[in-house]
């Protein structure tokens, strides 16, 4: 009766975490370049016991999502296998796929909250009164001159980025994976939606409140049971 009431237990933590996560997409479907959290349920078996628990982690879902016009000269979306590489101020890392950008006080091109996008040779400055045009390998020309080329960064192992905000993504590892992104190209004037399918996400939510009133119903039972045979016994 206790392994009942235990995998039940395990049912309704696993179907509130989930309803978590799925809240969570739901929330930030609107966000330029968020990408989808997904929970990962793997199967363990203990020595001890010789009982089967299921773990969960929670992972992150890079697919594409669609491409927004917008026509704006900084707003820039990717297509394919890359992200764009931000400096922190401590001069760390951050790496993205929103691509709303906008033009600093000192000509840098930065984000809304002020993280400059990278170069390859470092930021990239714009003159004053530049006209701004971005070709699909990432270099910024102002009138045919090149300022620079964006730095486009892949990783052979995604699980090693780890959500450091809504969009925003930086290493685990100790030792950077990145590497020069290659199947990857640049469109400028388009922003780069979030992959989150509300309906989707909406239907899963169904089934899984589905599921934690099933592990509510089956704990509600074993607690009931194992209630009348200590009533039982102590008779």
């Amino acid at each position: 009766m206790l392994s009942v009431l235990y995998s039940a237990a395990g049912g309704l933590d696993t179907a509130a975490k989930t309803q978590e996560v799925l809240a969570r997409n739901i929330a930030y479907a609107s966000h330029h370049g968020y990408k989808r959290a997904s929970m990962r349920f793997t199967d363990e078996l203990l020595q001890a016991s010789g009982e089967t628990v299921v773990s969960m982690e929670e992972g992150i879902a890079f697919d594409q999502g669609q491409l927004l016009r917008t026509n704006a000269p900084l707003d820039l979306a990717l297509e394919g296998d890359g992200f764009f590489a931000l400096e922190k101020p401590d001069g760390g890392l951050f790496y993205t796929r929103k691509g709303s950008f906008v033009c600093g006080a000192d000509g840098r091109i930065v984000t809304s909250t002020g993280l400059t996008l990278l170069g390859i040779s470092g930021p990239i400055l714009l003159p004053p009164g530049a006209s701004v045009e971005i070709s699909p390998d990432g270099t910024v020309l102002d009138r045919g001159e090149t300022l620079g080329k964006i730095r486009l960064a892949a990783f052979p192992d995604k699980s090693a980025l780890t959500r450091a905000g809504t969009t925003l993504f930086e290493e685990t590892t100790d030792v950077s994976t990145a590497m020069p992104a290659i199947d990857c190209s640049v469109r400028q004037g388009f922003l780069e939606n979030s992959n989150v399918n509300i309906m989707t996400e909406m239907i899963r939510m169904i089934a899984n409140s589905r599921a934690f009133q099933a592990s509510q119903r089956v704990a509600a039972a074993a607690d009931s049971a194992m209630s009348s045979l200590t009533d039982a016994a102590g008779e």
